[in-house]
């Protein structure tokens, strides 16, 4: 069975017309002889964003204005948080302990330590050991053992947020940790096992 490429020429009517183009938001608009009937494309979307008809000219101009500015403002804003995030400070440091919870049908709990920050986003960690107590039946909490490493060193990126990404389904954050006498202590996370 042959596979067609429905391209944005392929949608357009052959009557329609170019009224309007923003290369900076990717969006041009199309619309027909009468210009009552309206229809635009923003960014790579090979589908119309809107195919409209209008009860008059004016009203058609001012949608596809308003329509236009909200475009505008949106790729104003995305690029904006794109430069916040490239100049955020990386928020980890050595010796940080960042945790994971991730599981179907358990609650598995791994725990990293920041070995190095390498950069402005990345840093490298290494898997921790962790001290385990059940409390009922297959399950319990368990606290990490900072300096017990456990897995090989792994250069990973930090969002602005401090979240590392571990693998497609696990995200490690920053586990609290609150000093007592000198002494780190952190707060239990709860494990669940499946038979």
């Amino acid at each position: 069975m042959p596979k067609f490429n429905f391209t944005r020429e392929f949608y357009v009517p052959k009557d329609y017309a170019e009224i309007k183009r923003e290369d900076g938001a990717g969006a041009v608009v199309y619309a027909s002889a009468c210009g009552l009937i309206a229809m635009g494309f923003s960014g790579k979307r090979q589908k119309p964003d809107f195919h409209t008809r209008f009860g008059t000219k004016e009203r058609a101009e001012q949608y596809v204005s308003d329509w236009m500015d909200a475009l505008i403002v949106r790729v104003q804003q995305k690029q904006a948080q794109r430069e916040a995030r490239k100049s955020a400070p990386n928020p980890l440091a050595v010796g940080d302990v960042l945790s994971s919870s991730w599981g179907y049908e358990q609650t598995n709990i791994d725990y990293y330590e920041v070995t190095a920050v390498v950069g402005l986003h990345t840093v490298e960690i290494r898997e921790i050991g962790k001290n385990t107590e059940s409390t009922e039946f297959m399950q319990g909490i368990c606290v990490p053992c900072p300096g017990k490493f456990i897995g090989e060193p792994m250069r990973k990126r930090v969002n602005e947020t401090g979240h590392v990404k571990i693998t497609s389904f696990e995200w490690a954050r920053k586990k609290e940790v609150r000093i007592i006498a000198g002494v780190r202590v952190f707060a239990p996370d709860s494990w669940s096992a499946y038979a």
